[in-house]
């Protein structure tokens, strides 16, 4: 059996709103040289439906189903079968561009990396938002690892360690270091993935184009929503970046950008606990709110900030410190947005 250059991952849960265009995007690829795991995480609408149809189109389509689990169990299941040279994951509400493969390719090869980083396009509602890394000092080159971590602490707020849909692996340092998805957690499973591969890597590139496109408008992402065990989670996210990028040299110069993006992310968590649709009760949310803001990486966190902004205004009045004053931030906050004023 002739072993594909690139095996493409696609774990599938209730998407059969967009999963016709997130598989035709990889066969229209000018790249020809791929396998793409199809694997269905137990969906109940008409997405394996879908998978089978295509399945028995291409050969090169492997079409898996198993019983309900996480994204990171479904990427997991689709490595234990992939066989290509490379590694690319996908979500299925989202595309890639036509071309994204042959220049993720392309540049792993010629530049010898261990992993390619290209820029990507968010979609809301069928409209094409900011692009990222077109705007901050990335070059289209090849850097060591000290360098590549340098950049993805400088440039935090792009989240280059967050994602791993954007990215092309060597499938043999997965292998052989036994890399995979934590499955017991629910939030930054990709950037424990990353950090794991990083550290078995020496060489990075990165292509400033954004060639992958990443879908905001579908409601039933595989996104997560308000949980109230995200706090802990992303406390020990930041933990372990902050210790590898300290024992890598590269922590104490960007310590200012990490910390700072570590407070936008905490109040971004306190944000969600106000969607309407939620129905988190006022209870269930103060006490969330108190745990974020009773974290010790929050409170760290807190000593830097923005010069100007709502986040910057709360951290800079010190309005934080109260979970009540907080709390009718938020509330009038997103009843300014256009939001539904919530009890």
């Amino acid at each position: 059996m002739k072993i594909p250059k690139i095996s493409i991952i696609v774990p599938i849960y209730q998407v059969e709103q967009y999963l016709d265009r997130c598989i035709q995007s990889v066969l229209n690829q000018s790249f020809k040289d791929f396998e793409l795991i199809l694997v269905d995480n137990g969906s109940t609408d008409g997405s394996s439906e879908i998978c089978n149809k295509y399945g028995e189109k291409d050969e090169r389509i492997k079409y898996l189903q198993k019983k309900h689990g996480s994204i990171a169990s479904g990427r997991n299941y689709g490595l234990k079968h992939a066989i290509g040279e490379f590694i690319q994951f996908l979500d299925a509400d989202d595309w890639l561009t036509s071309d994204m493969l042959q220049k993720m390719y392309d540049t792993l090869l010629h530049s010898h990396s261990d992993l390619v980083t290209c820029g990507y396009q968010k979609m809301y509602v069928n409209e094409l938002a900011k692009e990222y890394f077109v705007h901050c000092e990335v070059e289209d080159q090849t850097y060591n690892k000290k360098e590549f971590l340098t950049i993805c602490a400088k440039y935090c707020e792009n989240f280059i360690l967050y994602f791993v849909w954007n990215k092309l692996y060597r499938a043999e340092i997965i292998r052989n270091n036994r890399i995979r998805f934590d499955e017991s957690i629910t939030r930054s499973e990709d950037v424990l993935f990353n950090l794991d591969y990083i550290k078995n890597a020496n060489r990075f590139s990165f292509i400033k184009e954004p060639l992958y496109i990443y879908n905001r408008s579908n409601v039933n992402s595989t996104s997560k929503g308000f949980q109230i065990q995200d706090v802990e989670m992303q406390s020990i996210t930041y933990d372990r970046i902050r210790a590898y990028l300290y024992q890598q040299g590269v922590y104490p110069s960007n310590e200012r950008h990490l910390e700072h993006q570590y407070a936008v992310t905490m109040f971004s968590l306190i944000a969600q606990a106000y969607i309407t649709s939620l129905e988190v009760s006022k209870e269930v949310r103060r006490n969330y709110i108190k745990r974020i803001l009773g974290n010790g990486s929050t409170q760290k966190a807190l000593q830097y900030h923005s010069k100007s902004g709502f986040l910057a205004n709360i951290i800079k009045f010190k309005l934080y410190k109260s979970i009540y004053t907080t709390d009718i931030i938020f509330k009038f906050y997103f009843f300014l947005k256009g939001g539904k004023l919530i009890d």
